[in-house]
């Protein structure tokens, strides 16, 4: 299993990865729906974050074959906040195959590492609260939670 930063020519790749991760999360939850030109729209945004210095891009693989995914982004909070630069991971998926092998704390460790370059202070992400796995992972790794989502239908 190795890690490294997705190339421009490796974005369908990336495509095809956070298309699975989100298969996966509308299969957890039904209120979870992607829409239409969510793929589209995505893939413009992964085009664009392969050349940015604030956006990364990592593949995780399986004997060179990409199986795990995470995006991450530099962002500053608003200033109503105390500033705090953070690394947030908008992504992290690993096929179900390659699972239980390390790969995902790979993959955050290299966001880890990038944040740490440049000078963030924390990390963050979301995860789907029916996502167990995905919870448990993050609890593995030290996350605590730190805000909650609630919903409400209101039909």
């Amino acid at each position: 299993m190795t890690v490294r930063p997705a190339r421009p020519a490796e974005r369908d790749v990336a495509v095809a990865l956070w298309t699975a991760l989100h298969r996966e999360h509308e299969a957890q939850d039904a209120r979870y729906r992607l829409a239409d030109d969510a793929v589209q729209r995505w893939t413009t945004d992964v085009r664009d974050w392969l050349r940015s210095p604030r956006d990364a891009v990592w593949l995780g693989l399986d004997g060179g074959t990409p199986v795990g995914l995470l995006t991450a982004h530099l962002y500053e909070t608003t200033p109503m906040y105390a500033p705090v630069s953070l690394v947030y991971v908008d992504d992290l998926y690993v096929r179900p195959a390659s699972r239980g092998r390390g790969l995902a704390s790979a993959l955050l460790g290299a966001a880890r590492a990038w944040g740490t370059e440049r000078r963030a202070t924390e990390l963050r992400a979301g995860v789907l609260a029916a996502n167990g796995a995905g919870r448990a992972f993050w609890a593995r790794q030290g996350a605590e939670d730190f805000s909650v989502t609630v919903t409400l239908p209101l039909k």
